[in-house]
């Protein structure tokens, strides 16, 4: 597979592109996305000054526990796996987004959601208590990818949080899809920021292999200079 904006991105983690098909909530949904220039996204703060920022680091990230594909019953998602990895290593400070209302326990119910939630851009409410991002100037972003894009429990907090002028590191788990559009839909809220090479890992294989998935984030880290 080759996403949108991969041959601007390095990519690192497993492919099982013939999964993606099984897998409708994390496969990547091309052609029902947005489309050219992402109608319905408006940049943050357009054409505004971007805050000034301090130098701390921090680790946001939305996780899916309970049911996930193929046939996991997870206590920590994926995702969540990956951010304390890379907690241990940056350090900082970390921040779960967490949905208002939980998403279904079950599988296809949650699928059927988060595709709804997509194409009609609904942007699922958030527990309170963010951080005020204008003192950190690198910020860690990690999300499983859901047809093709961020959750919108994600997007959410993307929406409203100004994060141009920041380093950007995003991080994903998938299954097939890699970044998806995911990256440009990035790009479209935050224009100021600079986004850095990413990590993307199949989700199952975080499961599975936890210590070689730990090993691959370091050695992303380290090649991103942390």
């Amino acid at each position: 597979m080759n996403p949108h904006g991969v041959s601007r991105r390095k990519l690192l983690g497993l492919i099982t592109a013939g999964s993606a098909a099984a897998a409708g909530l994390l496969a990547v949904n091309w052609q029902n996305a947005s489309g050219p220039g992402w109608p319905g996204i408006s940049p943050v703060n357009a054409g505004g000054t971007p805050p000034r920022r301090g130098d701390k680091t921090l680790v946001v990230f939305y996780s899916k526990t309970g049911r996930n594909f193929p046939d996991l019953n997870l206590e920590v998602g994926n995702t969540a796996q990956v951010a304390g990895f890379i907690h241990d290593r940056v350090g900082g400070d970390r921040y779960e987004v967490v949905p208002a209302e939980p998403y279904p326990a079950d599988y296809d119910e949650t699928d059927r959601m988060a595709q709804r939630e997509a194409s009609e851009r609904l942007y699922r409410p958030i527990k309170p208590g963010t951080p005020d991002t204008d003192q950190y100037g690198t910020v860690f972003l990690g999300f499983p990818v859901w047809w093709g894009e961020q959750p919108m429990a994600m997007q959410t907090f993307m929406r409203d949080h100004n994060l141009n002028g920041a380093r950007i590191v995003p991080f994903v788990t998938h299954e097939g899809s890699q970044f998806g559009n995911s990256l440009e839909i990035l790009e479209r809220y935050y224009p100021q920021a600079d986004v850095l090479d990413g990590y993307a890992r199949q989700g199952q294989q975080v499961y599975r292999d936890p210590d070689g998935t730990r090993t691959q984030v370091n050695s992303w880290l380290e090649g991103l200079g942390f």
